[in-house]
């Protein structure tokens, strides 16, 4: 059976040249010094470099009240929580932006942080484990993400490869099965394992329980079609098992941070699980009338969802997520 690939372009962008005018003689009276000049042709300006892909710190910081607040930028969203116990950090993005971030965010903080909690393994949230870890981090996780760190769990990339292990003092030195507590500046920080294989076998919400905020990692990317890594573990069904459960933990008024994507409400998630649970009978159906994989993408059986959630800056299309909902109804 035929399988697409997943595919992704970074785009960067180029900077202009400026212009130059050139000297009006009638402008002024010409002597020596002018005619020079007018006569030497204007050296062009250097145009200005394009930074590095994925090497600048966090743009944007959000505040959700209580010291809680949201890091955007390159990468996945961040989450902070500064107050006199200490800083506490949700993912660190990549290796590239990682020393960008750590001075970004003791700006922020005034101060380093001391705990961080991965949501996952990939590189675009917990890339910067090593640095910040460097930095007096300690570094929480699910058991799972530190397995796919140390490579004891092999983890394939879209392109097929093994993703190599990352260095040592990337892993965690903490991690937990189903959840863990902390307790910090006036906060109770929930740790809480998502209920089944979703983006990843490792997944983790983490909600602020007093100030009302809950951030679901790459479970949930807001108005986008999930990346189901089925190179790590991966499933469809637990992207609908997830948001059941985080909609058990979400009040009307809880903020969201998904892990890509802007802010978020419990409205926002309700209707991504919509999607999740209508996509996977809208592929079902297909498969029941006996349809083939390219049959089926080619019906386009996503059409009503593609408007909200394959729109700009989707990372995955309607075409690669029936691929993966197909797969994974014909195991």
């Amino acid at each position: 059976m035929r399988k697409l690939l997943l595919t992704s372009v970074a785009a960067l962008g180029l900077a202009a040249c400026a212009s130059t005018e050139a000297v009006d003689s009638k402008a002024a009276p010409t002597t020596a010094a002018t005619a020079a000049t007018s006569a030497t042709p204007a050296a062009p300006a250097t145009p200005a470099a394009a930074p590095a892909p994925n090497t600048q710190a966090v743009s944007r910081v959000v505040d959700l009240g209580q010291g809680v607040s949201m890091l955007m930028g390159q990468g996945g969203n961040l989450g902070l929580l500064v107050g006199d116990d200490g800083v506490f950090m949700i993912d660190d993005q990549y290796a590239t932006n990682a020393v960008a971030n750590l001075a970004k965010i003791e700006e922020v903080a005034k101060g380093k942080p001391k705990f961080l909690v991965n949501t996952h393994w990939h590189g675009d949230h917990a890339g910067g484990n090593e640095v910040f870890a460097k930095a007096g981090a300690t570094v929480f996780a699910s058991d799972n993400v530190r397995k796919r760190l140390t490579g004891e769990v092999k983890s394939i990339a879209r392109n097929g490869a093994v993703t190599p292990a990352s260095p040592k003092d990337a892993w965690p030195v903490v991690t937990f099965a189903s959840g863990i507590d902390f307790h910090l500046n006036g906060q109770t920080i929930r740790a809480i394992r998502a209920p089944l294989p979703a983006h990843t076998d490792g997944d983790v919400f983490i909600f602020f329980v007093e100030a009302d905020v809950l951030h679901l990692g790459d479970t949930y990317m807001k108005d986008r079609y999930p990346f189901v890594d089925t190179g790590s573990g991966g499933t469809q069904a637990g992207f609908i098992a997830a948001l059941k459960r985080a909609l058990e933990i979400a009040k009307p008024t809880t903020k969201i941070i998904p892990g890509h994507g802007e802010l978020a409400t419990r409205a926002d998630v309700e209707a991504a699980l919509a999607m999740h649970e209508g996509a996977r009978a809208a592929v079902d159906a297909q498969i029941k009338a006996g349809k083939t994989l390219e049959q089926t993408v080619a019906a386009k059986p996503l059409a009503q969802w593609t408007p909200r959630f394959g729109g700009a800056g989707s990372f995955i299309t309607d075409d690669v997520y029936v691929t993966v909902i197909y797969n994974e109804l014909k195991k």
